[in-house]
């Protein structure tokens, strides 16, 4: 069973220990990502890594991931207790070194080392990828200001080091594609502008981490915004990896297996890229109804009253199957800027227009009107208002207004209107319609 521990290299115990010690002087950056003195552990711990620490060297804990202290834990063979790693940065000719202490008796000991070139560990995580008790250990480091990273596996047993795999990766993910219940190591690596770039498979076999399969991204694929596991269709496993392509465009690859091989399954044989999933509006794929399934995003112009007003979009998200067609689950509007997004009832597709129009107390109200065609009068059926300041509940419910949410300091409420559209919905309906965007934490994006 995998299991897993980290310490949080423990800002918040020295930031309690400061308030107990109102007279202690201010503590430095390295001094804050240093273990705590408190425990014997940790004091056994610290003596064994101030053994290591050359002049020079400084803790370089990983940049990106869900596991970016400098000091972690985790039983990398399976005796039921965690080894230490601590990743340390010197100035030697390969300066990232993740340094291994394992506990023997009441003390712990350094007994392996990675050591590797680069200015700074990318990624770690902690995967189970053989059948034997104890996670191996992946490690990425960043090659000064190359594209590719270098990404390693390491098997760790009776304190003994042995590297699984080595090789240069634009982006990486541990996923079980296959559905055996083993995880593998998805690579993904973008070539030159006239090479196509690759993702490759490495899976265990008899004792081997070893390149088992590999497919083609989209030919033209610049940069890889995001990566997403999860289902194209129910019990199939994929990955979703949505990359930069031409001008202010967004092409989604989609690796999943087909019979006993992984393909890019969107891919056009002839063409060389996913033409059905490039998109010049800047959303990704996302399980958006919450039934476990990947949706992708196929935006859709709205009309305006009169032509030449700005263009609204609305998104049909939709589940392609892995032998080809598409099925619309459910349509949303979103405002990125303001931080929600709307689920559309169905009788509203290609009946709906959106304006910015309505104002209250000086604030402008995102509007939503059946279109009854060009030169027209559009129908009011809602507005969207996002209301701060403090007395921001009174005025979210002021002249018959519903509060659909608050979150943090701004008040969401709606306006319905005269529409007969308007009629039909309900305050449990309004407040089921509205959702909030969350930021992807490891992109930064929405």
């Amino acid at each position: 069973m995998e299991r897993r521990k980290f310490i949080l290299v423990l800002l918040g115990s020295l930031l309690l220990a400061a308030v107990v010690c109102s007279g202690c002087a201010a503590r430095s950056a390295e001094e804050l990502y240093a273990l705590p003195k408190q425990s014997d552990v940790y004091y056994d711990l610290q003596k064994a890594i101030d053994q290591i620490m050359t002049p020079g060297a400084s803790y370089a804990g990983p940049l990106t991931g869900s596991n970016q202290q400098s000091v972690q834990l985790a039983d990398l063979d399976g005796d039921g207790q965690d080894e230490a790693i601590v990743f340390i940065r010197s100035g030697g000719e390969k300066p990232l070194e993740a340094y291994i202490f394992d506990r023997e008796g009441d003390q712990y000991v350094n007994t392996a080392v990675i050591e590797g070139d680069g200015s700074a560990f990318d990624s770690v995580e902690y995967v189970q990828l053989d059948d034997k008790p104890g996670l191996e250990i992946l490690v990425g480091r960043q090659l000064s200001d190359q594209i590719l990273q270098s990404l390693g596996v390491y098997s760790y047993s009776d304190g003994r080091l042995v590297e699984l795999m080595s090789t240069n990766y634009s982006e990486f993910k541990v996923v079980d594609l296959d559905g055996d219940d083993h995880k593998d190591v998805f690579v993904l690596r973008l070539e030159t502008e006239e090479r196509a770039g690759v993702a490759e498979l490495y899976r265990y076999h008899d004792g081997v981490l070893e390149r088992d399969q590999e497919a083609s991204l989209s030919s033209g694929a610049k940069q890889i915004k995001r990566i997403l596991t999860g289902y194209v269709a129910q019990g199939v496993p994929a990955v979703f990896v949505a990359s930069s392509y031409e001008e202010d465009t967004i092409v989604t690859d989609i690796f999943a297996f087909s019979g006993k091989t992984m393909q890019n399954i969107t891919a056009n044989a002839e063409a060389g890229f996913s033409a059905q999933t490039i998109r010049s509006y800047n959303v990704y794929a996302s399980d958006i109804d919450e039934d476990g399934v990947i949706e992708l995003p196929m935006p859709v112009a709205l009309p305006s009253a009169t032509a030449g007003d700005a263009t609204y979009w609305v998104i049909d998200w939709y589940n392609l199957a892995p032998e080809g067609g598409r099925k619309v689950k459910l349509t949303t509007y979103h405002n990125y800027a303001r931080g929600w997004y709307l689920v559309l009832p169905e009788q509203w597709h290609d009946r709906l227009s959106v304006s910015q129009e309505k104002t209250v107390s000086d604030v402008l109200g995102h509007t939503f009107s059946k279109w009854n065609g060009y030169d027209r009068e559009p129908e009011e059926i809602l507005t969207i208002y996002a209301f701060t300041g403090e007395d921001r509940l009174e005025l979210a419910q002021a002249d018959g207004r519903i509060l659909l949410a608050e979150k943090g300091e701004i008040a969401y409420s709606a306006a319905l209107g005269t529409c007969d559209w308007a009629q039909e919905l309900t305050e449990e309906d309004l407040t089921a319609m509205f959702h909030f965007i969350y930021m992807d934490w490891n992109s930064g994006e929405t």
